[in-house]
């Protein structure tokens, strides 16, 4: 019996840790929706960019834009690109902050500022602590007859626009932040052990998790 237990833990192991699983399966979430095809948006219509938060840090010596980390600075950079496309867009910031003197929405905001937005073109919902609670601030802020672009990482994606859409909102999806590419000089095959590969898996677990926690608990 421990026998059979050490073989399967070393089995486990080997799935999470050699890059070919996690990455199949990582990939399996973000295809859900493809990248937003610009052209394929309305240039005369009115689009409100929400770009939802997931953390930042507040080092005043800093450039605006690397008090993000790498996750949320290309949420934000797909925000600020799909804004410079558009002709009538208004770009939404959000998510509070637990120990920061200043919300993610507002360091946000300003790191959209310094890459060239107008403020007057940014609204912040400062109170959200979860992707719910952003949906519902939107909502309660905006109402549900806008026409919403929604920016987060292709991993998230297919949650947020779940939860999104049980609040009765119209989102067009504009996955950020891939996980998964693809190309010539790209190896995906098998590799040797790695804590790259152990962490998308536990993206993997994660992103499956959150969205049966909400399904289960959360779901009205």
């Amino acid at each position: 019996m421990v026998t059979l237990v050490v073989v399967l833990g070393i089995i486990a192991f080997l799935i999470c840790s050699t890059s070919y699983v996690p990455k199949k399966l990582i990939a399996s979430i973000e295809s859900a929706y493809n990248p937003i095809n610009l052209y394929g948006l309305d240039n005369n219509a009115a689009y409100y960019i929400h770009v939802l938060g997931t953390g930042a840090t507040m080092d005043s010596k800093l450039p605006p834009t690397m008090n993000l980390g790498q996750e949320p600075l290309k949420r934000l950079i797909e925000g600020v690109r799909l804004n410079k496309h558009l002709n009538h867009a208004v770009l939404v910031t959000s998510a509070a902050s637990k120990k920061l003197d200043k919300c993610q929405a507002e360091i946000a905001k300003v790191a959209a500022i310094s890459l060239g937005v107008d403020s007057s073109d940014i609204k912040m919902l400062k109170t959200p602590m979860n992707t719910l609670e952003e949906a519902q601030a939107f909502k309660t802020e905006f109402g549900t007859d806008k026409q919403l672009i929604l920016v987060t990482s292709a991993v998230h994606m297919p949650r947020a626009v779940e939860i999104f859409r049980d609040q009765g909102l119209n989102v067009i999806a504009a996955p950020s932040s891939y996980d998964y590419k693809q190309d010539g000089q790209r190896y995906n095959g098998i590799t040797f052990p790695s804590f790259n590969s152990i962490e998308l898996m536990n993206r993997v677990h994660i992103a499956h998790l959150k969205l049966l926690y909400y399904r289960v608990f959360k779901k009205e």
